[in-house]
């Protein structure tokens, strides 16, 4: 668990009051919603920095995967773009032939 400052707590509970429209005789809840809260928040920032520090590791082979992949993208919309211009060549083509009969 956690260790937070008290103060950070009371700010927290008193927003979590505010939003939920300032009821009376719920400071126990918005107290311990605020702890989770905050607790919730330092576990995605604890995670994220050992996401971090793993994605430098691995950085190296993620991108030679991310430039193989870009290249095969690239080459399969040059492959489509070029089936489409000559499925339209042939098309105009044939109304041309049709018109001069």
């Amino acid at each position: 668990m956690f260790n937070f400052n008290e103060n950070d707590i009371q700010k927290a509970a008193y927003y979590i009051w505010k939003n939920n429209g300032c009821p009376a005789n719920t400071s126990v809840q918005d107290w311990n919603a605020a702890i989770n809260q905050l607790s919730a928040m330092a576990a995605l920032k604890n995670n994220n920095k050992s996401a971090v520090l793993s994605s430098k590791k691995n950085s190296s082979s993620k991108s030679s995967l991310k430039t193989s992949a870009c290249k095969t993208t690239s080459a399969a919309k040059k492959s489509s773009s070029l089936k489409a211009v000559s499925t339209k060549a042939k098309t105009s083509s044939k109304k041309t032939l049709k018109k001069s009969k």
